[in-house]
């Protein structure tokens, strides 16, 4: 009997696939870079992320109860799709389509539809505040959705989000 370890035995092919697994696992294993502080043009919004939030609050908008009760898993996925978009690029998503934002007029006309919306909206902008993570992407956002940043800054403090939504949309 050898005292050898095994892997002396093996041909050297094996010998190198071996050796070369550490780097195969790095490449499948990927570690997320750490976001830190990302500028707000850095920020996630693909063009499907786009048409994501158009389909989501279009379809919340021209349809009634029942529809939206039918269609609920449809849009629940949606949602799960762009559950990585930060809350200000969502809502300059919304704010700088004349479209959708004549759709969120709607939806906040109709007392279910803004409480469905506002559960969703509202939590997420609570976490990015929470986190420093808003305050200071609200320069760059007013001046995507073509806003005084002063005149948000109430409505972030106060953690107001749907009178920040009212706002936008009276604009």
């Amino acid at each position: 009997m050898h005292d050898s370890p095994q892997h002396h035995h093996l041909p050297q092919q094996a010998h190198v696939f071996v050796q070369a697994r550490p780097a195969l696992l790095a490449q499948i294993v990927r570690i997320p870079p750490n976001k830190g502080n990302v500028s707000y043009g850095q920020l996630i919004c693909t063009e499907q992320d786009k048409a994501n939030v158009f389909e989501i609050i279009s379809t919340m908008a021209g349809n009634g109860k029942i529809t939206l009760l039918i269609r609920q898993g449809h849009l629940k996925e949606l949602g799960a799709q762009i559950n990585h978009l930060h809350p200000l690029k969502f809502l300059e998503i919304i704010f700088t389509s004349e479209h959708l934002k004549g759709c969120i007029t709607s939806i906040f006309e109709d007392y279910f539809k803004r409480n469905g919306f506002m559960d969703g909206l509202g939590p997420s902008l609570t976490n990015e505040s929470d986190k420093g993570k808003l305050s200071q992407h609200i320069p760059f956002f007013a001046k995507e959705v073509n806003v005084a940043p002063e005149a948000l800054q109430p409505y972030i403090l106060a953690c107001d989000w749907e009178n920040l939504v009212r706002y936008l949309i009276a604009q």
